[in-house]
């Protein structure tokens, strides 16, 4: 172990920002759940960074790290680098992992495709709603928000290391496989039928206020709706919509 250094610590407040993620291909994951998921799950782990007393109580954990890969901060240190307003005793560096190939995706496979979702709780949550009905990929517009933000992270809980997130270009995806079927979120379409055995295929979800674009719309081959019961609400946060779409399309 080694005490964290000033250039570490400018480098780590870095990475709050996407561009410097982007150019370090690196991400910050905080707090003892998360940091404990990661480090369980084996991560690229680039630095640990700790209080004094953390390292003391997982002395077992820290053993297949390097010296210079475990950074010990103070409590000062930590209001520097932590994203919480009240900081925790943990805090990572993750390196990103490569982009999964979307020619992997297997032809029976549900699929997630997310249209201009921005809210980095919303993704953080899908994300989570994925891992728990078995998706392993998200594709995702070029346009949502980054699956490494800090906020996206915190949601996610560890899911996002067993859910690929992909960007790419939604209309041209859904053009190359005109064969796989696609179910959308959208208001006025057929209504969805947990009875219903649905055929594996995308599962298209809009922005949080203008739904699905009209070039993805237009590529969508079954437009499936939420029933409402009640009277006053227009719509449903999109991540809440996503998991009843998951449940009904794959349960």
């Amino acid at each position: 172990m080694q005490a964290i250094s000033k250039n570490q610590i400018k480098y780590i407040r870095s990475l709050s920002q996407i561009k410097f993620r982007k150019a370090h291909q690196s991400y910050i994951v905080e707090g003892l759940k998360n940091a404990a998921e990661w480090l369980q799950q084996k991560a690229d782990i680039e630095f640990i960074v700790g209080l004094a007393t953390w390292f003391e109580e997982n002395s077992e954990i820290i053993k297949q790290y390097t010296a210079a890969q475990c950074l010990v901060a103070t409590e000062e240190d930590f209001e520097k680098i932590s994203g919480f307003k009240t900081p925790n005793q943990i805090l990572l560096v993750a390196r990103m992992p490569e982009q999964a190939e979307l020619a992997n995706i297997k032809p029976d496979e549900w699929v997630l495709m997310l249209d201009k979702v921005q809210d980095p709780g919303n993704l953080g949550t899908i994300i989570r709603t994925a891992d728990w009905f078995g998706i392993k990929t998200i594709v995702c517009s070029p346009d949502c928000v980054e699956q490494f933000n800090p906020k996206v992270i915190q949601s996610t809980m560890g899911s996002l290391l067993r859910v690929n997130c992909v960007y790419t270009d939604l209309v041209a995806l859904l053009a190359s496989k005109p064969e796989t079927p696609s179910y959308a979120a959208i208001l006025g379409g057929d209504q969805l039928d947990a009875a219903q055995a649905y055929t594996p295929g995308f599962i298209i979800m809009g922005n949080e206020s203008k739904g699905i674009s009209e070039a993805v719309k237009a590529r969508v081959q079954h437009q499936l709706t939420i029933r409402r019961i009640g009277a006053a609400a227009e719509s449903l946060n999109v991540a809440v919509a996503t998991g009843i779409f998951c449940h009904a399309l794959i349960s």
